[in-house]
Formats: structure tokens, sequence, C-alpha cells
């Protein structure tokens, strides 16, 4: 289906009445979790022990939506967690399409699949129930998890589930408050999914109903699909014959208004240019079926600019402005098309090397006999690379997804001193780099927190990674003339005048990044995010050595 048509059914899904989830809820380890628990992964007692505080608190099931293929110490106690009512685990595939099933001491518990189908612009709209590979066909986690809270509903064979998603939002309870034992009144009766959200650990994805269209922990989005099911809330898409009469019959409304006198004309031409979407709406809302606005709509779109052909050629001089025109987007559309091979040539030549080097490590798993310890570390690099793959392509759909934002819808005032301070400290938490701050308090402008913490955090991961061993990375935030004004120094190599500007732009690289990995798109993504606050970006040359990246942002406030 086309990315237009299908961002219009998300927009028309987002304008219906949503009601809060009744029968799910999750249990997410955050980041105050990996605080108070240790760092990620956690051991098998721990993650039995959340288990065992989910139960208490009267969950009427429980899903792990995490992958435990290996076997750990402490498997035991979480199988006979696990024993204490309905359970389910998670399934994924690897690269080679097979199964990646939990570890035989937990295979008293039920399983199902997390493997979901993306659409063309990579969001999660829809997944099948069923998936088989090898011989052997699980049920997806969102379905088998509709099963523990209603053991009799069947589960339907290969078929491609739609949620409605209008049950949100879904209720949750961070795991630091279960494993403390406090009350989680929000679990009870509900089956109970737990799973990871803490940045930068567990996959992500994009649905219709993400925030400002930022990925949510994969959890979520399998505890929405598992409420959908519950409640019923699935739509299906309209049979093409429906969408084809639709569109005959609003062609021949066209038709007629091509030819009707200019006042009748004005006076209905809204009315039927409005027409589709409304349709759509009312499908969506009261049958649950979803029709193809997009299509009902071409052929009034055809009529109209059929009848401005013909009104257009009454003139000569307005048709020759028109081939002209035409001319144009023809050059427009033949550089944009050049761009995007070359765009697709970059990607497919940097994505290619963390999947190379993640298939001579899988071959040295499944070829060598390894020692536990190579094994663990061999492990290790295949999860290095797979975070770098997922990294690459968090942020070319991050940069497609900024130019559909609305600044003016999306914004709102929040303290930039307090949340910049906050994600210098959690940067230099994972660091032993030494990360010195000096943040004037109380600046407030407009705009995405989440948007502003991406800036933050690629301009200082770039300072540590270009400056030597030990170097330490400066962070200042200063007022300046009604700005907030953000520096952030490292003591890396420079760059040279030549490059300051082209650096900014995407898949640009720096000579100085020599053979460092990634796709330039770092900066890219700091540049238009700026853009996108209405600020300024750019970088100078340091007062010693290394370069001073500077961020201008208006201020439109002091926070306090």
């Amino acid at each position: 289906m086309d990315p237009a048509e299908l961002l219009l059914r998300d927009a028309l899904l987002r304008r219906l009445p949503s009601k809060p989830a009744a029968k799910v809820a999750v249990v997410l380890i955050d980041e105050e979790a990996l605080r108070a628990g240790g760092s990620w992964p956690w051991d098998r007692a721990r993650l039995a022990a959340l288990v065992q505080g989910v139960f208490d608190a009267g969950a009427k099931g429980v899903v792990i939506d995490l992958l435990l293929p290996e076997e750990r110490a402490g498997d035991a106690l979480l199988a006979r967690a696990l024993e204490r009512g309905p359970s389910l685990l998670a399934a994924g595939m690897d690269d080679s399409g097979e199964w990646v099933l939990p570890n035989r001491a937990l295979r008293g518990a039920a399983v199902g699949h997390v493997s979901y189908d993306l659409d063309r612009d990579g969001v999660v709209r829809r997944f099948s129930s069923t998936k088989e590979r090898g011989g052997r066909v699980l049920p997806a986690l969102s379905v088998a998890a509709a099963r523990l809270g209603d053991p009799r509903r069947p589960v339907p064979v290969a078929v491609t589930l739609r949620p409605g998603y209008r049950t949100w939002p879904v209720p949750a309870v961070d795991a630091a408050t279960v494993l403390a034992g406090r009350p989680a009144e929000a679990l009870r009766q509900r089956i109970v999914f737990i799973g990871i959200s803490a940045a930068g650990v567990g996959d992500r994805f994009v649905s219709p109903l993400s925030r400002d269209g930022s990925p949510d922990p994969g959890v979520l989005v399998e505890a929405v699909a598992a409420e959908a099911i519950l409640s019923g809330d699935l739509m299906r898409e309209a049979p093409p014959l429906v969408d084809a009469l639709l569109a005959f019959g609003l062609a021949l409304l066209g038709a007629f208004l091509t030819e009707a006198p200019g006042r009748v004309r004005r006076a209905l031409a809204p009315a039927v240019l409005l027409a589709p979407p409304l349709f759509a709406l009312a499908a969506q809302a009261f049958l649950k079926v979803e029709l193809a606005p997009l299509a009902m709509l071409l052929p009034l779109v055809i009529l109209a600019g059929l009848a401005r052909v013909r009104r257009a050629g009454r003139a000569e001089g307005d048709a020759r402005s028109r081939i002209e025109e035409l001319e144009r987007l023809q050059a427009a559309q033949a550089a944009l098309r050049t761009q995007d091979a070359e765009a697709r040539r970059r990607v497919a030549h940097e994505l290619k090397t963390p999947l190379t080097s993640m298939k001579g490590l899988a071959q040295l798993l499944a070829q060598f006999n390894l020692s536990v310890e190579e094994r663990n570390r061999v492990a290790g690099m295949v999860v290095s690379e797979t975070s770098r793959l997922a990294r690459m392509v968090d942020d070319l759909l991050d940069l497609e997804r900024l130019g559909l934002r609305d600044f003016h819808r999306d914004a709102r005032p929040l303290d930039l001193s307090a949340l910049w301070g906050k994600r210098v400290d959690f940067l230099r938490a994972g660091t032993s780099r030494a990360i010195t701050a000096d943040l004037a308090a109380g600046l407030g402008v407009l705009g995405d927190p989440a948007l502003l913490d991406r800036v933050l955090e690629n301009l200082v991961a770039n300072a540590v990674k270009f400056s030597p061993e030990g170097a330490p990375v400066a962070v200042a935030l200063r007022e300046a003339e009604g700005w907030a004004v953000l520096e952030v120094a490292d003591r890396g190599p420079g760059i040279p005048p030549g490059e300051r500007e082209r650096i900014f732009g995407r898949f640009a690289r720096g000579s100085a990044q020599g053979m460092a990995q990634g796709l330039g798109l770092g900066l890219a993504l700091v540049a238009e995010v700026v853009a996108w606050h209405r600020g300024e970006v750019g970088v100078l040359e340091g007062p010693g050595d290394g370069s001073v990246f500077r961020v201008r942002l208006p201020l439109v406030r002091r926070a306090e």
C-alpha cells in the first residue's frame, strides 16, 4: 500500500475515540529499575523474583517479552515462578529464519513469536496470527497472551491481524516497584507483560499511536495488540470491489461537477472532496473496516486535472507555461532520483559491513568448538554489531519522520537546563570518560524533550569517539542575547574550515573521521532537529585543540 495511504489511515485512526486498556498491563524494566537492580541483562533469579511479585500482585497471567535462549544459573527458579499461573515466553527468529526458542529449562511455559510485519514506512500496523519455520508453528505473542485471558479463544491460523489501536493507554508499572513489594493494583486480574523500556536496550517499534513518531518499547506494542484481540478491536480491510464502487460513484459525481455552472461547482466541490476521508472515518469507527480514501479520491483528482488541462488549452500562453513547469518538475525529479540512488548505494554499503561481521561471527559459533569464555566473547560481539545495525536504521527512520512533524503542534515549554542536566548525568554514568558540565539553571525553550536529548547524546558521543583516550569532554549551557547556547568541546583532531558546514549534511563524513564506522547521519540528525526547533548549529575551532560544537535555541522564558 502507498505510504501516503498508510499515513492518511493513521491520521483518521487518531481522530477516533479511545478508551484505556482493561484486560492487560505492563511491567517495564526502565532506567530506574536498572539503577536499583543492576545493569542489563539481569540474572534469572532477579527475573524469577519479578515474576513472583507480579503474581503476588494478583496478575491473571504473565507474559515475558524477552528472549531467553541461553541456559543460565537460576533457570530452575524462573521455571518455578512461571508455574504459579498461566505464563508465556517470547520466541524470535535469527538471520537464517530459524526459531530462537526459550532454553529447555523454561519450556514448561507456552511460547509465542514476536515477529512483526513492518509496512514500507517502518510502522507496525499488522502481524501474522501464526508463523511456521522448520516444521514448527508458533502463534503470535499477543494472540497467545489473549488465550491466557480467555483459554477457549481459538487461534486463527496464518491470518493477518490489524489491531484497531483504540484501547490506549495501557497501565504500566515499573519493575522497581514490583521488586520492592510495593502495591501495584494496576496489575490485578490482568494479563501482565514484562519487558524492557530502558534507553538503548530492547526492541522498539513505531505504531500508528506512537507519540510524535518516536518508537515505543516492543512490549507496549505487544500489550496493545493483545488488548485489541481481547476487546474485539480488530480492523479488516475493505474488499477492493467496495473501494472501486465508491470511487466509481464519486467519479460520476466529479464528472457532473466539471461541467456544472461555476456557482454549483464551488458549492458542492468541498463536500465531494471531503467524502472519501469521511467515509473512511465512519467505516473505521462503526464497521471496523478500512477503506482506501486515496483510491476513492483518485478519479476526482484525474477529472479535475483533465478539466484544468482543457481550460488551460484554450490559451496558448498558459499551455506553454505548463509545459515549462512540467519540464522543471521533470528535471527536479531526475535530480532527486540521482540523490536517492546515491543515498541507497551508501546505505547498502554501510549496512553490509555489520551484516557481514554478524555472519562471520555466527559461522564461528556454529563451526568451531569454542570455550565458554570465547563463546561469550563472540556472542557479545554479535550483540554489539546488531546494536550498531539497529542504530543505523533508527537514525534513518528518525530523519525521515522529523519532516512530517509540526513544530507548533508538537513543541511544548520545557526546562532545558533540567532536561540536559539529567541527560549529562546519565551519559556520565555510562562511560569512564570524564564529562564536565557547566549548565546555567532555569533556561526555558519550546521543544520536544526526546529530540533535544538526541542532540546532546549525539554531540557528546562524537566528542568521546574522536577525543584521545582519557581526554575529558566539556559540556556548557549558558544564556546569550535571548538564546540558550550549548557548547560541547572535545580534544579531537579538529575539523578543517572547509568541512565545517558540509559535515551537517546527510551521509557526510569529515576527513578526520578516517575509517570510523557509521552512515554519517549523527550530525545530520542534530542539524535537522535544531532547525526544527528554530535554532542554529555550527562548529568552531577549540581554544587549544579539538572542536567546539555550538547549538543555539530560542530562549522563551526563565524556567524558575
